[in-house]
């Protein structure tokens, strides 16, 4: 191979050893392949030099190349000293492949691995040449560069490369602040919320709390540590989850697990009480379910697997189509493992306490995920050579060398496995720092959907759609036709908390003035004033029914926070309904019978339905002598698209008139049908209607009894004498 025109330097991050470096060039020139007059010692660049180059060209650091699992050759231009190309490969796979490829199949697989410095045409064979050198440093690494990982002997391995949980985070945790960054910028002043919650005071407990906050500190997440104290009931936990599920400026919620308190507490159902948009450690049965039927894009899944399955993903491996064993069956670890392995294609095999001949069962996998929570259980005899090897475990056993008395050893034997294994994660160091990058990972996801939806300064409310009638249908029949969200939704949509709420059945509550000092720190809204509206000839103002259409259309089609206020509903002498409805048509407040009718004993009952009684002859009178016959009977019988339609009690004045054919009425029946004429000097009192229907109401049988003595109550006189009963509305 002609390279006289090129120099070859080759960097090796072995902690500033250069012994590497330099065997390695001697052997390319015993090769022959560069020669010896070519080089010169001091040429060889180091690392420094070589980062400077990369930020000098492309204005950014290359951390990669901190990784002591990284070789780095560069191919420069023998005259102008121009480094033209920097090619980087993971050692761990060029000697892998070493151990079981022929160069030419090496070759092949690296196009997938180079990392390359963008090159012109011209450049493009200097590069080549690069990539020719690097081959054929493959087949001396093993025995030249004393890398202190994979080493083959005799064509079988040694040692296994050590996936590592602490690089790998530290990656992770890097692209979250990236994240956290582009979500500042597009909502000023926003961050994460992160929730803790624990009960009691365990100290393992507070060291694994201590960790995730101080990881989520470092990434920019606002993370708050709620402890409750060791008597806490379950539904003192249960209220206190509740309480952060509401709050819209927390994104995730963890409960610490164990739960130490004196009192019995159902775990699963104080871990299901977490709402499933903020379960960032991903534990309750919704998202487990989702998990298990694969909606992975619209779950959080749980930290530990997910960090596992990362981890894999570092050594390169093709989970799909690969035998994956796992051992253990947590709702943590376990059973969402196997689902995540499964879902990615593998055959996964699940195994316990009770599974039969582990041993055989460990020897068959491509991919082994152990968390079982037992001292170096998985030996390394058992493994398949080469095979992938998570260790979840975290156990402590005796060891007078060290200062505590006990070191921290996994539920896999590492100095066994390590010798057939073809990765290994570490313990500690492995699956730990993954987990709570995870669960960073989790709460920024969360964090991210949920300003897909946010607005700032706008309530999250969905609006009932408007499917207008015609004709019209009355406001009695609008209101029934239309079943209202519950008053807990209403409130959750607006920024309530459930504290803050007093909920009076399912339509109605009351705000609790503490919500003023939370909200505080809120621009203050604005008010627009209805003023009063001539009211129509039947005495009935239309305030009310302009108040709500406006907060309706303010709202609904101009996604402005609105809220009608409109004065209480009044039990006195206009009885509170004006007219049946507070609003009409389309603008009124539902549901009506909980508006105008809402009574809270017998008392009331009586007391309103006596000035009902009341206000309704006050109302006919005055109407009587201010309107035409013709005025009175178009509002008591409406024309409608050429028809009058009687209501039944209308029929039945009609029959009791002697008149047969309500359809052609003579203007003698119309008068007759349509004016009372009461003498004002007999109108009842209220107070004698509200005696005489307390009597009825304490002698009633039944309901259909109670009606008919309600109906043959006298209530006032016409001029000749003629009593009037209380029959019904059209009186």
């Amino acid at each position: 191979m002609q390279v006289g025109d090129f120099m070859l330097a080759s960097n090796i991050l072995l902690d500033g050893n250069n012994y590497g470096k330099i065997s390695l060039l001697f052997q390319f020139m015993n090769m022959g392949v560069v020669s010896r007059n070519s080089f010169k010692v001091q040429q060889l660049y180091c690392v420094g030099a070589i980062k400077e180059f990369w930020q000098h060209k492309h204005n950014e650091t290359i951390d990669q190349l901190k990784t002591k699992d990284t070789v780095v050759i560069l191919a420069m231009e023998n005259e102008t000293k121009e480094i033209l190309s920097i090619v980087t490969i993971d050692k761990r796979e060029t000697q892998r492949s070493s151990c079981r490829m022929e160069k030419e199949g090496f070759i092949r697989m690296m196009d997938k691995l180079v990392t390359q410095v963008p090159l012109t045409e011209q450049q493009q064979p200097h590069l080549d040449i690069a990539l020719t050198l690097l081959s054929a440093m493959i087949s001396f690494a093993a025995l030249t560069l004393r890398l202190g990982s994979t080493g083959c002997r005799g064509g079988r391995r040694t040692l296994a490369t050590v996936v590592s949980g602490n690089k790998m985070s530290q990656l992770v945790r890097e692209r979250l602040k990236e994240d956290l960054d582009k979500m500042r910028g597009q909502f000023a002043g926003f961050r994460p919320g992160l929730v803790v919650l624990q009960v009691g005071d365990r100290d393992d407990s507070n060291l694994y709390i201590s960790m995730k906050l101080k990881a989520a500190a470092e990434i920019g997440i606002n993370a708050n540590h709620v402890r409750l104290p060791k008597t806490a009931t379950e539904d003192e936990v249960l209220r206190s989850i509740a309480a952060v599920n509401e709050n819209p400026e927390v994104h995730g919620l963890i409960v610490q697990l164990p739960l130490d308190s004196i009192n019995s507490i159902n775990t699963e159902k104080v871990t299901n009480a977490v709402a499933p948009e903020k379960d960032v450690d991903g534990l309750t049965s919704i998202n487990a379910g989702k998990l298990s039927r694969g909606d992975l894009g619209d779950c959080f899944i749980p930290c530990t697997p997910n960090g596992c399955m990362k981890l894999i993903s570092q050594t390169g491996t093709s989970v799909a189509g690969k035998n994956a064993v796992v051992i253990g069956r947590s709702k943590i670890v376990g059973a969402p493992m196997h689902d995540l392995l499964l879902w990615s294609h593998a055959t996964v095999t699940t195994c316990h306490s009770k599974t039969t001949d582990l041993a055989a069962q460990v020897g068959r996998a491509d991919i082994l995920v152990v968390g079982a929570g037992k001292a170096e259980m998985v030996k390394g005899e058992w493994l398949k050579e080469g095979a992938v090897v998570i260790d979840c475990g975290i156990n402590h056993i005796p060891d007078d060398s060290k200062a505590s008395g006990t070191r921290v050893v996994g539920d896999v034997h590492y100095p066994s496995a390590k010798e057939k294994a073809g990765f290994i994660t570490p313990v500690p160091g492995g699956v730990g720092p993954m987990t709570v990058a995870m669960l960073m990972e989790n709460t920024v996801q969360s964090a991210k959907r949920f300003l897909k939806t946010y607005q700032p300064g706008k309530w999250n409310i969905s609006y009932a759609k408007l499917k207008p009638q015609k004709p019209q249908p009355s406001d009695t029949a609008i209101a029934h036709s239309f079943t209202p969200k519950t008053i807990g939704r209403l409130a959750r949509e607006v920024g309530l908390f459930s504290e803050e709420v007093e909920l009076y059945g399912m339509t109605r509550a009351k705000v609790r003035l503490e919500v003023m000092n939370r909200l505080k720190a809120q621009p203050d809204g604005k008010y627009l004033v209805v003023t009063g509206i001539t009211p129509t000839p039947l005495g009935e103002g239309k305030t009310t029914t302009t108040t709500l259409g406006l907060a309706q259309a303010l709202g609904a089609h101009f996604h402005v926070n609105t809220f009608a206020c409109v004065c209480q509903p009044s039990q006195g002498s206009n009885f509170g309904v004006k007219g049946g409805a507070v609003g009409g048509g389309y603008s009124q407040v539902f549901p009506m019978e909980e508006v105008s009718l809402h009574l809270t004993s017998d008392t009331q009952a009586v007391m309103a339905a006596s000035s009902l009684v009341v206000d309704t002859i006050n109302a006919r009178v005055l109407s009587e002598s201010t309107q035409s016959d013709k005025a009175l009977f178009d509002g008591l019988v409406p024309l409608r698209e050429g028809h009058r339609k009687f209501s039944l009690s209308q029929l039945n004045r009609l029959k009791r008139l002697g008149i047969e054919k309500p359809e052609t009425l003579k203007p003698e029946e119309i008068y007759q049908f349509i004016r009372l004429d009461i003498d004002p000097e007999t109108k009842t009192l209220s107070w004698s209607v509200a005696s005489e229907m307390m009597a009825v109401l304490a002698l009633s049988t039944s309901l259909g009894d109670m009606t008919r003595r309600l109906a043959r109550m006298v209530v006032a006189y016409q001029p000749q004498g003629e009593s009037h009963h209380n029959r019904g509305p059209e009186y």
